[in-house]
């Protein structure tokens, strides 16, 4: 596992090491791509909209890269949240929450007064090729940031979008 506390000063030190971290676990490509530009994007909001600053832990298990984002800001408000379609172009901002909920494989969001915290899960290349990068995979084992259990599913959009989408609002 990998944890990094990261503010607006070490943004480019924060992606640089998520870039060699999710290489050598296997992503690569477009993959890698959309899983860089959504955990940057919560990375971001972190910063301009929870408090300055932030946590980055970044694991894997069962195939899956996950990367959980967190920071002590006021909360995502419930509508926000529950907004699926893409902002106006006129709109100021709104963006991000949507481009994570497309770019990664399924994204969670714990959040209230006492801060956020953002899953996002990316699915590994097929076993024989990932093994050898995320031991887990084999042993079924999905070890997590000590808030790992904290998320629970409430909401899942309809099957027609392509990404799983679940969200808790304390």
């Amino acid at each position: 596992m990998i944890t990094l506390r990261f503010d607006e000063i070490c943004l480019k030190h924060t992606r640089r090491v998520l870039l060699h971290a999710a290489r050598e676990r296997g992503l690569d490509g477009a993959r890698l791509d959309d899983f860089l530009l959504a955990v940057d994007e919560g990375v971001v909001n972190a910063v301009a909209h929870g408090g300055g600053a932030g946590r980055l832990s970044l694991w894997c298990g069962d195939g899956v890269l996950r990367c959980e984002i967190s920071d002590r800001g006021p909360g995502i408000p419930a509508r926000i949240l529950a907004g699926a379609s893409l902002p106006p172009p006129t709109a100021p901002g709104g963006r991000g929450i949507w481009l994570m909920r497309r770019l990664a494989d399924e994204v969670a969001f714990t959040t209230g007064p006492e801060g956020t915290a953002v899953r996002l899960s990316m699915r590994l290349p097929p076993p024989a090729e990932a093994d050898r990068r995320c031991p887990q995979a084999l042993s079924g084992a999905s070890p997590g940031p000590p808030q790992a259990e904290a998320l629970r599913p409430l909401h899942r959009r309809p099957p027609a979008l392509r990404h799983a989408d679940t969200y808790e609002v304390r």
